[in-house]
């Protein structure tokens, strides 16, 4: 009985001294919200912020003609010189991407057999007009290497690299980098895309 009616004598001043407290809180929170209520509210504009004359000079006339004048047309040189490079050794610009890549690899494994022979074979023939010091007939080159033939490949090999993560429950910052010569994916090289980031 003792112990009780202590703790209660302990307990009661203290819940008596929090509602004094939450009473002057909740006087003091509804004075200001009183208060600021009286004011006009601040509306804030979904807007670009002011410029000064000097940005809007940059904006309109100086951008516009770096780009007409010099931006634009390096880009576009840089484009069709790419592009006649691969016309010049017969390659594709899928044919001239790392692939060592883990996506491109997961994506070279589904590739078909027919298009992974066209692809080694561009590749073989490529290094041998390089070789060679020489390019590929004119009248062959009427083609575009920028169709991105494995796109659909690729696509896929990520959704299955996401999938096997999902289901693994693997996460890049806890995996084995190299330990005893292999990765924790196999990978027996130091350097392989997934372990040099």
């Amino acid at each position: 009985f003792w112990l009780k009616t202590s703790w209660f004598l302990v307990v009661s001043p203290c819940t008596a001294f929090q509602r004094q407290t939450m009473s002057f809180h909740r006087a003091m929170a509804k004075y200001f919200a009183g208060r600021t209520m009286q004011t006009t509210p601040h509306i804030i504009k979904y807007s670009q912020p002011n410029e000064n004359q000097l940005q809007a000079f940059r904006r309109q006339v100086l951008a516009p003609a770096w780009f007409s004048v010099f931006k634009g047309p390096m880009e576009k040189w840089e484009y069709m010189r790419s592009v006649a490079t691969m016309r010049n050794y017969g390659i594709m610009a899928d044919d001239a991407t790392n692939c060592r890549n883990h996506i491109f690899e997961r994506a070279m494994e589904l590739l078909p057999e027919d298009i992974k022979t066209h692809r080694y074979r561009r590749a073989m023939r490529a290094c041998e007009f390089s070789i060679r010091k020489t390019h590929l007939p004119i009248e062959e080159q009427n083609y575009d290497p920028m169709i991105p033939y494995m796109a659909p490949y690729v696509e896929e090999a990520k959704f299955q690299l996401q999938e096997e993560q999902e289901l693994l429950g693997f996460h890049l910052w806890d995996r084995k980098l190299y330990t005893g010569g292999t990765s924790g994916f196999g990978e027996r090289s130091m350097f392989h895309t997934l372990m040099s980031w």
